[in-house]
């Protein structure tokens, strides 16, 4: 499993107010591409719990569309949370698959089910000292997550605290000062309201 640190943020701008915020420091569109998710989850499982708990069981089944590519697998994702709910140490695992449909079907004779549907539309921005990844998800949310290692620019973050900085210094606000916002667990709980 590959570990991984990364944070993610809600803001409270609405996209167009955001990438005019980005532009005005120099941010430029790197990439774009759309990501659904899957979550499925076993049907055995107690959806009375908490969502972290019951998110924890699920597998992705995933969809990266690029404007001349995509990607589809399966993805396990492992989170450690501390008493703050703060994600302490994630990793993930992703399988290549041909067939979304194949792999939602397989899921469900080994007895899971869909719990929820997360659909990104993602853009890599990148000022050529910092790159983040704006997220629009089920067209209700507009998050900010950067990761520990930069895809377009050679920059590796060293630590939560560093990507953290990048959020404070360009004066992006956030909703709750919450540096680990957890976008399925939002989705969940509104979905099972």
């Amino acid at each position: 499993m590959n570990f991984e640190n990364e944070i993610t943020v809600e803001v409270t701008l609405k996209f167009e107010q955001l990438k005019k915020l980005l532009e005005k420091y120099n941010f430029k569109i790197m990439e774009e591409y759309e990501l659904d998710d899957i979550y499925m989850v076993p049907r055995m499982i107690d959806r009375k719990q908490d969502a972290l708990t019951v998110l924890k069981s699920c597998v992705l089944i995933r969809h990266i569309i690029y404007k001349e590519d995509e990607k589809k697998m399966i993805t396990y994702k492992y989170k450690e949370f501390n008493e703050n709910r703060d994600i302490v140490k994630q990793g993930k695992i992703n399988c290549n698959i041909d067939s979304i449909d194949d792999a939602v079907a397989l899921f469900k004779r080994l007895a899971f089910e869909e719990l929820i549907h997360l659909s990104d539309k993602s853009i890599v921005f990148s000022n050529g000292e910092d790159e983040l990844v704006v997220q629009e998800v089920n067209g209700k949310h507009i998050y900010i997550e950067i990761e520990d290692k930069c895809h377009f620019i050679d920059r590796t973050y060293k630590d939560i605290e560093e990507m953290q900085q990048v959020i404070k210094k360009y004066n992006i606000p956030m909703k709750d000062n919450n540096y680990f916002v957890k976008k399925a667990e939002i989705e969940m709980l509104e979905t099972m309201k």
